[in-house]
């Protein structure tokens, strides 16, 4: 496999992952925001008003995000054929309970969901909603579990260059918990985000309802709450990786030379081809449990640890490691200190939309941007941190990589860009749409909405 045609087809795969997570992300968020709005919704109206708003929100991030994990099944053939040859009997499991999930414990309630709602008691409907919230969770467990694995291959072991399972509950444990809590954080984080910033533009040209007020406090609750939750399973997902891949510690440090622990660094200019830091801003001392493979002498002290030149060839892209994870914690500070002064002065409004200045606006609008970024940067880094293993330790992308021509790669590239940025652009005109001309009414039957 080529320099070339493996770069253009991690960047297929990439490209569509990264589309299909931030869509599997937001729904899952509003799948549990729903189900929330749902039980208040028994107890007052104005829940129910922002209930009926945002489940076609919630329907239109399912439908794309449904669109989206297709081609991600075939890429896994025609970019990576050999995969499944090597993964297969672990992959094969996890991706048809994935699909089974999708279909039977979410699919066969969402039209009871979207559709019922007339024709079923408050107590039924409301269990519907939680049975599609409970669903829509399951299938984001098996995607999940599939992606932990491969940064760390648990419960496994590697026979005749063929994975084989050992241990469910040990391929079920591992980081999977972890990284489907830093998962589910992040989609309540778009949901609150999203919240905050449709609420602030519906209000621009109408006077608010019962359902905006409780929409607007409840997701600059939800906000602080999602942050809290995205900082502290990010480091236990991050303790958990970090000692078992030794090239992702040193680019992210960076340590250069194997010897002495280097001091980690807030922020440098990497002279990669040199190996050494142009420019440096030291941080705190490495903690030694993030330094796999080093060796400790009397009293604690770091002898030697792994360098990035002892991993020649086999080291991540040292830049795009070091740069996002350093974006994500830029990005995740200003997101809290946004969170909090919207947070404050929505509390001073008394969670009045229609007391919002302009400026106000306009910052929960940058917000629900800030809140993308830091997904975008968190699972860039997870994912870019990992390479060049395809599973982590034992199988590289070059070993499984497609023998087609750059050509073609390149044109399948340029195809799915225009697909995806249609995807994106359709998601938006008809967001824009539900934003200008709201939830249309209908008749009611028996008294039910």
């Amino acid at each position: 496999m080529t320099q070339t045609a493996w770069v253009l087809s991690l960047t297929q795969f990439y490209l569509g992952l990264g589309f299909m997570l931030f869509f599997l992300a937001l729904e899952l968020g509003l799948a549990w925001v729903l189900f929330v709005l749902r039980l208040r919704a028994r107890h007052g109206g104005a829940a129910l008003l922002a209930y009926r708003f945002w489940v076609r929100i919630y329907a239109l991030a399912l439908i794309i995000g449904f669109a989206a994990s297709l081609p991600l099944l075939l890429q896994l053939g025609t970019l990576w054929p050999d995969f499944m040859d090597r993964a297969g009997e672990v992959a094969g499991p996890l991706l048809a309970m994935a699909i089974l999930t999708a279909f039977i414990f979410k699919s066969c309630f969402l039209g009871a969901m979207l559709y019922g709602q007339r024709s079923l008691s408050d107590r039924a409907h409301t269990a519907v909603v939680g049975m599609v919230a409970l669903g829509t969770s399951l299938t984001a467990w098996w995607i999940v579990v599939l992606l932990a694995w491969l940064q760390w291959p648990v419960g496994t072991t590697l026979a005749d260059n063929h994975y084989q399972i050992t241990s469910w509950p040990d391929l079920l444990g591992g980081a999977a918990p972890a990284l489907f809590g830093v998962l589910v954080s992040g989609g309540l984080m778009l949901a609150a985000t999203l919240m905050l910033s449709i609420t602030a533009q519906r209000t621009r040209s109408r006077p608010s309802d019962e359902g905006d007020r409780a929409v607007f406090a409840g997701g600059a609750w939800l906000l602080l709450v999602a942050l809290i939750l995205q900082v502290a399973l990010a480091g236990w997902l991050g303790r958990q990786l970090l000692p078992v891949q030794p090239a992702r510690v040193a680019a992210v440090v960076p340590q250069w030379q194997s010897g002495p622990a280097e001091r980690l660094s807030l922020l440098a200019w990497l002279d990669v081809p040199a190996g050494r830091n142009a420019w440096v801003l030291t941080g705190p001392a490495v903690p030694p449990d993030w330094l796999p493979g080093a060796t400790a002498v009397d009293g604690g002290v770091m002898d030697k640890v792994q360098g990035l030149d002892d991993l020649m060839g086999m080291r991540p892209p040292v830049w795009l490691t070091y740069a996002s994870s350093r974006l994500a914690v830029l990005l995740t500070g200003a997101l809290a200190v946004m969170a909090l002064i919207a947070w404050w002065r929505g509390r001073r409004l008394g969670f009045e939309p229609d007391s919002l200045s302009d400026s106000g606006r306009a910052g929960l609008r940058v917000m629900a941007w800030v809140a993308l970024g830091v997904q975008a940067a968190g699972w860039g880094h997870l994912l870019v941190g990992s390479l060049p293993y395809a599973i982590y330790g034992t199988v590289t992308l070059r070993e499984i990589g497609t023998v087609q021509s750059p050509d073609s790669l390149w044109l399948v590239l340029g195809l799915q860009i225009l697909v995806y940025g249609a995807l994106a652009l359709g998601f938006r005109q008809l967001l824009g749409h539900t934003l200008r001309y709201g939830v249309v009414p209908v008749a009611r039957h028996r008294g039910r909405a």
